[in-house]
């Protein structure tokens, strides 16, 4: 912190004040140019993404999960682009946003979806059924140390994402905003 001292005389108090101003100026600078040295993945104030968001999407990209059946399958696999959900049967805004998708599928159902249930398949089964989804791809953890991962490094339920024929996550969306977004991923969805 700089101090300055400024007595009744003008032109001594107009030159403290002068040297105040060039001095925050400069710490200003100096700070900016640090700043963008660190670069954005140390300074959190330079990074553009919602940490929330990354987070999620680094739990789940690459994700391997469980079916129906108990075999091992990844979440995103490549080929085609597909919307995924993470949900739980305690969430309230994972059932509404089944039941706009339910409202929004054609008579094939909605492929492109894969649920992925954090209390297991068959709990995502019952909850597709209830809501009247169809077509949708439903697994669960692989296992209790990823039911914990999930549980643990998504930042609540439903987390949904949409990703290239590659198996990359190319958007992710905490939460549910509604109905807008199943139109604006329709194509994925509901091909």
């Amino acid at each position: 912190m700089v101090g300055v001292v400024v007595s009744d005389a003008r032109p001594d108090r107009a030159r403290a004040v002068g040297v105040v101003a060039l001095g925050a100026a400069a710490l200003a600078v100096v700070g900016l140019a640090v700043r963008l040295a660190e670069g954005p993945a140390r300074d959190p104030s330079l990074r553009t993404e919602d940490p929330a968001v990354a987070q999620a999407r680094d739990a789940v990209t690459g994700l391997v999960v469980r079916d129906g059946a108990g075999a091992r399958v990844p979440l995103a696999p490549r080929g085609r682009a597909h919307v995924l959900m993470v949900n739980s049967t305690s969430c309230s805004f994972c059932r509404e946003a089944l039941r706009d998708m339910a409202r929004l599928q054609p008579a094939a159902g909605v492929r492109g979806l894969r649920v992925v249930t954090l209390e297991g398949a068959k709990a995502g089964d019952t909850m597709l059924a209830a809501a009247g989804v169809r077509g949708a791809f439903s697994a669960g953890p692989d296992g209790d140390r990823d039911q914990v991962l999930l549980t643990f490094r998504i930042p609540g339920t439903p987390v949904l994402a949409r990703t290239d024929t590659a198996g990359r996550i190319v958007e992710t969306v905490p939460g549910y905003p509604g109905p807008s977004l199943l139109a604006r991923w329709g194509d994925v969805l509901f091909r």
